[in-house]
């Protein structure tokens, strides 16, 4: 926790001296993320540097059926997408930029993670090989002035927090009210995807004002994890809401998205549980499964009005434009190829209240 009256700050570990703290930071927004739909004013977009798949194990069945071909095919080194399918790889990029260029064009200050060192490479890779920047949403969260660190369940991606780590540093130096909190570590084991975690993943937190909706389910965040988020950020006001999962969808943005107050998107079979009470009353677009899988619920809200998600969606784009919501459709198949979408490539920090 920082401590205005000393000459350095610090919270959990982490130290930043008096001079490199501000009461606003130089872009002129103020760190802090609350309900999914408030105006963005700040994010992360995600990188396609240094992508490498790691080798194949049924774990990883959240992929399309040809990169897991390719996986299989790479044998036990990970697959570096750069030189395997440099075509791919390269329109990753422009999609990603494209994004980064739409938020700035729309008033949003956009950061980008820098490539990994040669030793943040390394790591876990006795666990699993590989690296990936291209989902900032998912190993971080950001709810009020909180960043938290948290554990994803597959190794090769909990090395992550680091490049994102440098670009918020600075950010939380500049205010006195933040705070930095890492996660205790997952327990090491083999697969590195099973074993008691706990795991928390970005993207099965769904926030609502001071409500937290968390996805359960045996492939991403599980109740350890849950449990853990509870146990912290309870004191400050908010309430968790564990939402269980059947586990064919990885995460709880890939079957829910709140778009404004009284609406969301949702593929309720992939539900294990009712809504929770806060969202029961709210009007429902329901999705078929095609609609899910093609990431209709992975879209980012700029503010309550305007809703950014991939191409041909049209059914639920005419749905959220009764509702009021502009649906801002983009071309993301390359992006998404690799099993996210946009909420995935993007890690808001700044949001309205």
């Amino acid at each position: 926790r920082k401590q205005a009256a000393h000459d350095h700050l610090c919270w959990s570990g982490f130290f930043y001296t008096r001079s490199e703290w501000t009461t606003m930071n130089e872009h002129g927004f103020e760190f802090g993320a609350y309900t999914d739909f408030g105006t963005l004013r700040a994010a992360i977009v995600g990188s396609a540097e240094g992508l490498a798949l790691p080798p194949f194990n049924p774990t990883l069945h959240h992929y399309n059926d040809e990169v897991q071909a390719a996986l299989k095919a790479s044998g036990d080194r990970p697959l570096e997408i750069f030189k395997a399918m440099p075509e791919r790889w390269e329109k990753t990029v422009a999609q990603l930029d494209s994004l980064a260029a739409l938020y700035e064009k729309n008033g949003i200050q956009v950061y980008r993670p820098r490539p990994y060192s040669n030793e943040e490479s390394e790591y876990l890779a006795e666990l699993q090989p590989g690296a990936s920047l291209l989902y900032p949403a998912d190993p971080v969260y950001t709810v009020g002035k909180h960043y938290i660190e948290v554990n994803i369940r597959r190794a090769y991606r909990r090395k992550e927090v680091f490049p994102l780590r440098d670009v918020v540093a600075p950010l939380l130096a500049a205010d006195a009210d933040t705070r930095h909190v890492v996660m205790p570590p997952a327990q090491p084991f083999m697969p590195s995807s099973g074993g008691p975690g706990p795991y928390l993943e970005g993207g099965d937190i769904i926030c609502y004002k001071n409500h937290l909706f968390v996805g359960e389910s045996d492939i991403a965040t599980n109740r350890a994890g849950t449990e853990w988020l509870r146990d912290y950020i309870e004191p400050y006001g908010y309430t968790v809401h564990p939402m269980p999962m059947k586990g064919t969808v990885l995460h709880l943005l890939g079957t829910m998205v709140l778009v404004r107050e009284g609406v969301l998107l949702l593929f309720r079979d992939e539900l294990d549980c009712e809504l929770p009470a806060p969202l029961r009353d709210w009007d429902v677009i329901e999705l078929s499964e095609d609609e899910a899988r093609a990431y209709a619920t992975v879209g980012v809200s700029l503010d309550d009005k305007r809703y950014v998600m991939p191409s041909h969606l049209g059914r639920v784009g005419e749905e959220l434009s009764r509702r009021g919501v502009e649906p801002i459709e983009i071309d993301y198949d390359h992006v998404s190829y690799w099993g996210g979408c946009v909420s995935c490539s993007t890690h808001a920090i700044a949001r309205d209240p």
